[in-house]
């Protein structure tokens, strides 16, 4: 008996060694619940983490012994029910992701409480006519035969959210391929070693769209505001702009008051040229440049005259 005994406490004490050791071998730990699933599921999901994650299953209790000892107490308060740890480089939140997107729909099992509101929707199934029919009826489900098919004649809520699965409606569901939970590993708490955190999947649940979406509007207000106090408020994103706009505007002044630059001394030359011919031209000066148009200038105004005449 005593032999017995010391050999239960050595192989406690190895579980309890080897958990601590990928404890300390591993960024990030998980702690997730694996009730219901069986060998077939958990072979699934270890090919699944292959690469990515390690899943080792032990005892409750050398699971608490294992995380007290390597110094995360607040993590072993979620040690409840069947539990396995999850050992990973990846980040918090990349492990959660992966696990949830891990999941696969699953039969409601009877005595289970409904996740959410299970709905039958009308039109046809997969099952053949017969005492079927009666079955579904005597489960409240609207259900008839048409075109030598079983069919539900009107979308029902079979269960309630909150609401427990009986036998009978449990097998139906299934016989109707409907499959209103998700099976996988569900992830109660993850520890981050660097950043010494404890996060919980209510802050890991992010919908990545929604996310992305409030970055780039978020981006796109702090652009405006930017933009908007620019004069005052310099930002990388704005300075290219800045200058831009103050080249346009020295520019602008510099012709107004005729500053001669690199930039403007040509448009002011030629400027200063078109209002010396136009002058030239008025006060009828006669100069090369100017000849040509006082002489077309004359002919159109001979040809008025002559015409005034001859009228």
């Amino acid at each position: 008996m005593k032999k017995r005994v010391k050999r239960a406490k050595a192989w406690k004490k190895e579980q309890v060694e080897g958990i601590k050791d990928l404890v300390g071998s591993y960024k990030t730990i998980g702690i997730a619940k694996i009730r219901g699933l069986g060998a077939k599921q958990l072979q699934r999901i270890r090919k699944e983490f292959r690469d990515k994650a390690r899943l080792r299953v032990s005892k409750n209790s050398l699971i608490s012994i294992s995380l007290g000892e390597t110094g995360m107490n607040d993590m072993a308060d979620f040690v409840d029910d069947q539990m396995a740890l999850i050992f990973t480089d990846l980040d918090a939140f990349e492990l959660y992701t992966i696990m949830e997107k891990g999941k696969m729909p699953a039969p409601i099992k009877a005595g289970a409480v409904a996740p959410l509101d299970i709905i039958i929707e009308n039109g046809p199934t997969s099952l053949r006519p017969g005492p079927i029919v009666g079955e579904l009826q005597n489960l409240g489900i609207p259900a008839g035969i048409e075109s030598g098919k079983v069919v539900i004649k009107k979308r029902k809520v079979a269960v309630e959210e909150g609401e427990r699965v009986s036998p009978a409606l449990a097998e139906m569901l299934a016989r109707l391929e409907i499959y209103p939970v998700m099976e996988g590993l569900d992830l109660c708490a993850v520890y981050d070693h660097e950043a010494q955190v404890l996060f919980t999947p209510d802050v890991l649940h992010i919908d990545l769209s929604k996310y992305f979406s409030d970055v780039k509007e978020g981006a796109k207000a702090a652009f405006s505001l930017a933009t908007h106090i620019k004069f005052d408020y310099p930002t990388p994103y704005t300075i290219g702009d800045l200058i831009s706009e103050a080249s346009v505007k020295s520019q602008a002044l510099a012709l107004n008051i005729a500053y001669p630059t690199s930039v403007t001394i040509k448009p002011l030359i030629q400027k200063a040229y078109s209002d010396a011919r136009n002058l030239s031209i008025n006060a009828c000066i006669y100069e090369r440049d100017t000849m040509a148009y006082l002489l077309a200038k004359a002919c159109s105004q001979a040809q008025s005259l002559a015409r005034y005449v001859e009228g």
